[in-house]
């Protein structure tokens, strides 16, 4: 569709006359046109260009901070920043752009950026939007390892309806469900397999449990009956396990806790792109 709506574009410019005077596709609202369409259809990149080829024209502001919006998009944070930082303080988006800038210090990972940005830029924004900043402000603690503000100050700038998912959150970052990696050894050296049911494999303990013991028996068993060189055989084999047995509960229990800390994190950047990272959508598309 895209190709398709390009194409008659090109076709009207070609069939328009030299002498006519009332189409110039290279003007800065047909180009502003071209730009606008690009950005919806999410051509960023393309869209960007376009916008720059009439930067400097009346509604600077505007397209400036619909530069800087495309190279967000594209992930292109250092320009990103570069272009919201330079709308202006008597600027409609100026209040937005500050916003922008803290949401892409977050999306470059940048949690000390974020709060010194916060500290020094938003005194004088409005209060709406520095309510918003407050929110990502209180996230970036939630990826670094500083100890966290109190849960009531920590809740403060979330609505109620946010405030359940919210305290989930520093909770498990509080106090992650971890496994001790010490205690799975410890238990499954007593108790075969012990280590791996605390640590929630279930079926591999039994498992563990059973061959360990089995291969312990016939030891013993051949032990009993004289037959020493299989039971040194079937000891072998239990010690093996055994020693296996411990290792893999040590193992699993480390296992357990980078799942824990990855599904922390991917459960958290999930809700923050859910809610757009607490900036607006600003209705330049209609399905914005």
């Amino acid at each position: 569709m895209k190709a398709l709506i390009i194409i008659l574009l090109l076709v009207v410019s070609t069939a328009v006359k030299p002498q006519d005077k009332t189409f110039n596709f290279n003007s800065p609202q047909n180009i502003r046109k071209f730009a606008d369409f690009l950005f919806c259809d999410k051509d960023y990149l393309r869209s960007a260009i376009e916008y720059q080829r009439i930067h400097g024209t009346p509604g600077d502001d505007t397209l400036r901070f619909k530069i800087a919006l495309c190279f967000s998009r594209i992930k292109n944070y250092l320009d990103a920043i570069d272009n919201f930082s330079k709308v202006n303080q008597t600027s409609a988006y100026y209040n937005e752009s500050t916003l922008e800038i803290l949401k892409t210090n977050f999306l470059m990972d940048n949690y000390y950026g974020v709060r010194k940005y916060y500290l020094n830029e938003f005194v004088n924004i409005n209060t709406k939007y520095r309510n918003e900043g407050k929110k990502l402000f209180n996230f970036s603690y939630l990826f670094t390892e500083d100890p966290l503000p109190e849960m009531n100050d920590f809740l403060i700038p979330f609505d109620e309806n946010e405030q359940g998912q919210i305290s989930s959150f520093y909770n498990w970052k509080k106090d992650p469900p971890y496994k001790s990696s010490l205690l799975a050894g410890i238990m499954s050296a007593v108790i075969p397999g012990s280590g791996k049911i605390y640590v929630g494999e279930v079926g591999d303990g039994i498992v563990a449990f059973l061959v360990t013991g089995v291969f312990a028996f016939l030891a013993y068993d051949n032990f009993q009956a004289n037959h020493t060189t299989r039971a040194w055989i079937f000891t072998a084999a239990a010690a093996l396990f055994y020693g296996g047995n411990v290792y893999g509960s040590v193992a699993a229990a480390q296992v357990h806790n980078v799942k824990i800390d990855f599904e922390y994190e991917e459960n958290l950047k999930r809700y923050l792109e859910k809610h757009n990272y607490y900036t607006p959508n600003y209705g330049f598309c209609d399905e914005e």
